[in-house]
């Protein structure tokens, strides 16, 4: 920094002011600094801006890899997020540690090295907000909590979602659905969005008098088609599948073939919060229910960043709704009959 007032001509304190914003500076003073700052490729200290309690620029996206498959939605989630925070002058810093564990990031904090936290892959009961919460660290969940009360989210409306897939299928004429879910393991550690979909799946059936059949399969292609394979073979009626991810979508279209079930003439398949991307490069290209996944990750870090610069005094907390996109993997049931 000094060379930088050496050769603007100005005084350290007048560099310092011009970078940070935190006192007016003339548009000829700031000129001279920018000037000075591009000759030299002078780049301000992170750690020393934040150690001054300054924003030093940086979120991290807290993802706990040992048990979130990075598949296409989640891809997608974590793009636009990063793509967001630089449109609002941020950097992203991916951060990876096991489920349960936010050592790092409280250690971050401490450092004064970043922000605040996005939380991915939250649990209805996370030790991870708690944890955060205790350690001063600002917070937005991309998901959300059991309770919620007082917490910056955005979620898919996993609800709504469910409605408007099973009155779809009942609409279609449908009786009889497969469920193909995550693995048990995946609602035994309470993941939110897994549980709130199935639960929501159970009873917009039982209101529409349709029989719900889950299975539970590993996130695998392979895992997929075994589960439908042998739920066709142990209930013959089934109609219609419902899946959750990428891999289970393509799993059961590689299991019905597999078994000679044609789709959609022998069995509908809609995919619940796929990626369109995903959707249009299945073959048949796959009916689905579900949003822009990008949408999660952009408004996670904008409610963030609001949150940051006190733009409102509540929380913001909003759920995306899902469409429902038919494509080519649903018929109705008189013309899935064998």
């Amino acid at each position: 920094m000094a060379d930088v007032a050496k050769l603007a001509g100005v005084s350290i304190s007048t560099v310092s002011y011009a970078l940070s914003g935190a006192r007016p500076i003339s548009e000829a003073t700031r000129g001279r600094v920018q000037w000075a700052v591009e000759q030299l490729d002078y780049q301000p200290n992170i750690m020393a801006r934040g150690l001054a309690g300054r924003r030093t620029g940086f979120l991290t996206l807290l993802l706990p890899t040992d048990e979130t498959p990075a598949d296409s939605f989640m891809i997608d989630i974590i793009v636009a997020a990063a793509e967001a925070a630089r449109e609002r002058g941020y950097h992203l810093l991916l951060w990876t540690e096991p489920t349960g564990e936010s050592a790092g990031v409280k250690d971050l904090m401490r450092r004064g090295l970043i922000d605040g936290a996005l939380l991915l892959s939250v649990r209805l009961h996370d030790d991870r907000v708690s944890a955060l919460r205790g350690a001063g660290v600002p917070l937005t969940m991309i998901g959300r909590t059991q309770d919620t009360d007082g917490s910056h989210f955005v979620d898919s409306d996993a609800e709504q979602a469910a409605e408007v897939a099973i009155a779809h299928l009942a609409e279609l004429g449908h009786t009889t659905v497969a469920y193909v879910g995550p693995p048990r393991s995946a609602y035994d550690d309470g993941i939110g969005i897994v549980i709130r979909i199935h639960d929501s799946l159970v009873r917009s059936a039982e209101r529409h008098g349709l029989r719900l059949i889950p299975a539970f399969a590993e996130r695998k292609v392979a895992a997929s088609a075994r589960a439908i394979s042998e739920l066709m073979a142990a209930e013959p009626e089934i109609s219609a599948v419902l899946t959750l991810d990428d891999s289970a979508i393509a799993g059961v279209l590689d299991g019905l073939r597999s078994i000679d079930h044609s789709v959609p003439s022998d069995v509908s398949i809609i995919g619940l919060l796929v990626s369109p991307e995903v959707a249009e490069m299945a073959w048949p290209k796959a009916t689905t229910v579900s949003h822009d996944p990008r949408d999660l990750g952009r408004l996670g870090v904008l409610a963030m960043i609001d949150s940051l610069d006190g733009v409102s005094d509540r929380a913001t907390q909003f759920l995306l709704p899902s469409e429902l996109v038919e494509r080519s993997t649903t018929a109705p049931r008189q013309a899935a009959s064998r």
